[in-house]
């Protein structure tokens, strides 16, 4: 929260305080200069009636010299005082008894007579002169005061003069005005110094302060409680002022408060833009999101722009054309964060107006990157679930006709035996029908209707098994080297799926060496300890058997060793990979309960790895190899099952090339396929060796032969998907019926209708479409070698 947010709390919070001390110090100047005036008023009144009363004495002098003067009889007091005897012009004496008295001892005398009768209210006046005579008149004799003002009279610097005084004791105002001769004052007066317009003195009057000052208190009691009113009111007005004001300053705060929570912390991108198309606000998120500071945003305005991916600049840059278009929705574009990264934003703006007065647009761009991705990814889904619905319709059939071909190739290889050329035909014919099935068993295994049948297995024959298939994939150019284990240590497998991995291994590795190189296929014990963390799985610390694959080829780029693994992710040219093996690799290998990872030196090669638990307890399977480079020989049968669990099928080709056609008088199997090819493939199969065969067209009629020779049946032979009842129904009849009957389920799409808990009953088999003649002979006869 800013400074200045801070500042409008505290002066909201001490609002009604500041507004008392400041009614207070306003009434306080008030009233102060108020009282100030009411004396200085008080003094002025007082000047006027001392200005008056000069007047009024200047006023009877001049009266006196305009009627030549005022004759009284001289007081015996006077008698011997010359100032009052004057020599009269035309008299026949010099002196006389009455005289002229002089203006200001008529002044003084008045006053003399004023202070008898008033001596507490009466005004003081008498003239002063810097030519007194001190034996002669000492009333003119001027104080300091007056002698100062005097001479600042005579000097011209001033004509009134004014002071508060104390006489007997009572304050008083004393104003000193001077004494200016006219014509008048020559009459008595014949001096030299005696010029007309000359300063020749002047009178003092001293007007008491008392009756004022009386006044004055009144005055200032009126307005001393006038602005005591004005304050309690003002006060009290301000309290009930302040209180709404506060109310409303709190609801201004806490909207700002919420609107700087919101803006502060809001997840989103936001902005305004003013109606110049300046920047004037951007929220703080700006910078989670793109790496760019508020700061940056508002120092740099191009840079809402700029920070825009180029190939949806142009759409952005049209999408706010005008500046006052209507409201924008779900504008998606892509921008590049500070680091580089392309991140993808929704955008919505719309236009601000308040009172009809457009102030400009607002912007929110929300972070949708993780979306996008999870859009990605569920378009993958939908795009694998298409694709496993579109495998699922032609699995059953395109592995049906892939059956009938292993088969009838079988067949035919018994017939021309000895003719080598034929046999190599054959053989051909058969890694067709081989690859043909990883293809369709590649497409099932996204389509998550591939069933898993796992036994335990070894490693080495699983290679061994494969290895003419695996040498047919490469070119003449490239050395497919096979170095098997010493020690084969024995692991829980499905057969098929581990051929389906090293077929998908190798054409990678062979598409990686388009001018040729090497690829080596190892299998190894291996100890883990401590784990390891790969770069796609993390491999706890055990014991396992090891499968790797290598080549010297371009290698991966080490930026994307960690998104191989990904649906569709490929760095292969579109023409030649669609980012699916690895992506089956990796889902099969974690059915199985086992680790993957890869090893790779761009330009130098890669090498990929599965880690398979070795189950407790386990021995080596096959003796030590004289030459490890060499295909390990075929085991007698994989590592001995529990007496609890069902006959395991023979794994590699244990089939003896001179097997002789057994009589039919091995058993009774009964068949239930609905494609006639394969129904007339496995039935001659079955029939050559040596086994009676009840076949089906349908699931209708396979309950039907059941029911009516359960008791003759040594095995069932089930296609899952048929019609009428599908293979599971058919089964759920014989469990009913026979629980110990052994059951192979054939399918090239198991269509999720068998369950593990199905899978898990004693003599439950399963195996894909296009059968392996060896693995499928070898487990029939496992199934029937006790029931005849």
């Amino acid at each position: 929260m800013n400074i200045g947010i801070s500042i409008r709390i505290f002066l909201a919070a001490n609002y009604r305080s500041s507004l008392l001390i400041g009614w207070t110090i306003l009434i306080a100047a008030s009233g102060a200069w108020n009282l100030y005036q009411n004396h200085v008023d008080t003094i002025a009144k007082a000047k006027i009636e001392a200005r008056t009363i000069f007047e009024h004495n200047i006023a009877y002098r001049k009266w006196s010299t305009m009627h030549g003067g005022i004759y009284t009889k001289i007081p015996n007091k006077d008698k011997n005082n010359p100032h009052f005897f004057f020599k009269i012009k035309g008299s026949r004496s010099n002196t006389v008894g009455f005289t002229i008295i002089d203006p200001f001892q008529v002044t003084q005398q008045a006053y003399e007579v004023l202070h008898k009768q008033s001596s507490n209210l009466a005004a003081f006046s008498h003239t002063v002169s810097l030519n007194y005579r001190e034996t002669i008149d000492p009333y003119d004799k001027p104080n300091a005061w007056e002698a100062k003002i005097l001479k600042e009279f005579r000097s011209g610097a001033i004509t009134e003069a004014s002071t508060i005084t104390t006489i007997n004791s009572a304050p008083y105002l004393k104003l000193l005005k001077p004494y200016i001769i006219d014509q008048g004052c020559l009459n008595c007066h014949e001096s030299p110094e005696f010029k007309i317009g000359a300063v020749h003195g002047g009178m003092s009057v001293a007007i008491p302060m008392q009756p004022y000052y009386a006044t004055a208190v009144m005055a200032r009691h009126t307005i001393l409680l006038t602005h005591l009113l004005l304050w309690l009111l003002g006060g009290l007005a301000i309290i009930k002022f302040s209180a709404a004001f506060q109310r409303y300053q709190e609801t201004i705060t806490e909207s700002e408060k919420k609107f700087r929570i919101v803006s502060e912390f809001a997840y989103n991108f936001e902005y305004w833009i003013k109606e110049n198309n300046q920047l004037a606000f951007i929220s703080p998120s700006c910078e989670r999101l793109t790496g760019y500071s508020r700061r940056e945003f508002m120092d740099n305005p191009k840079l809402l722009l700029d920070i825009i991916h180029p190939d949806d600049k142009e759409m952005y840059r049209r999408h706010l054309h005008k500046i006052d278009d209507p409201e924008h929705n779900g504008t998606d574009f892509r921008v590049i964060t500070k680091d580089g990264q392309v991140r993808w934003f929704t955008h919505t703006c719309s236009p601000i107006y308040i009172n009809d007065q457009f102030l400009g647009r607002r912007g929110s761009s929300i972070d949708i990157t993780e979306h996008k991705k999870l859009e990605e990814r569920l378009s993958h889904s939908r795009r694998l679930e298409y694709l496993g619905r579109f495998a699922g319709g032609i699995a059953h059939d395109f592995n049906n006709v892939l059956a009938s071909i292993n088969t009838f190739s079988h067949l035919l290889a018994e017939e021309s035996r000895g003719n080598k050329t034929a046999g190599d035909y054959i053989k051909y014919i058969n890694i067709a029908t081989k690859l043909g099935k990883n293809l369709t068993a590649n497409l099932l295994s996204f389509g998550k209707r591939q069933s898993v049948a796992l036994r335990a297995a070894s490693l080495n024959n699983i290679i061994s098994g494969i290895a003419d298939i695996l040498r047919s994939l490469v070119d003449e150019d490239i050395n497919l080297q096979i170095k098997l284990a010493e020690e084969d240590l024995s692991i829980t497998a499905d057969r098929h799926q581990l051929e389906q991995v090293l077929i998908n291994l190798c054409t990678n590795a062979r598409d990686a060496m388009p001018g040729g190189g090497t690829i080596k296929i190892v299998s190894e014990a291996v100890e883990i300890e401590p784990s390891i963390t790969g770069n796609i799985d993390k491999i706890p610390a055990g014991c396992y058997m090891k499968l790797s694959v290598a080549d010297n080829g371009e290698g991966i780029n080490p930026a994307d060793l960690n998104r191989i693994c990904e649906p569709f992710f490929t760095t292969k040219d579109p023409a030649k990979g669609t980012g699916l093996g690895l992506a089956i690799i990796h889902d099969i290998i974690k059915k199985h309960g086992a680790f993957f990872d890869v090893q790779s030196v761009d330009g130098k090669g890669t090498t990929f790895a599965a880690y398979f638990p070795v189950k407790h307890g386990s021995t080596s399977l096959t003796p030590p190899l004289k030459n490890p480079d060499l295909p390990a020989p075929p085991s007698s049968d994989t590592a001995q099952a529990d007496d609890k669990t069902p006959p395991q099928p023979r794994v590699g080709s244990d089939i003896k090339e001179n097997t002789p056609i057994r009589p039919a008088s091995r058993g009774t199997i009964l068949l239930s396929d609905d494609e006639e090819m394969v129904r007339n493939s496995l039935t001659i199969q079955l029939q050559q060796a040596g086994f009676n065969v009840l076949a089906a067209a349908n699931g209708k009629k396979a309950i039907s032969i059941f029911i009516d020779h359960k008791d003759e049946i040594n095995l069932a032979i089930l296609d899952l998907l048929q019609p009428l009842r599908n293979g599971r129904e058919i089964y759920e009849v014989i469990y009913k019926n026979q629980r110990r009957l052994p059951v192979i389920f054939i399918s090239g799409d198991t269509n999720n209708l068998l369950s593990p808990e199905i899978l898990a009953r004693p003599g439950v088999n399963f195996m894909a479409k296009p059968l392996v003649t060896e693995d499928f002979m070898a487990l029939v006869e496992d199934l029937t070698s006790g029931s005849t």
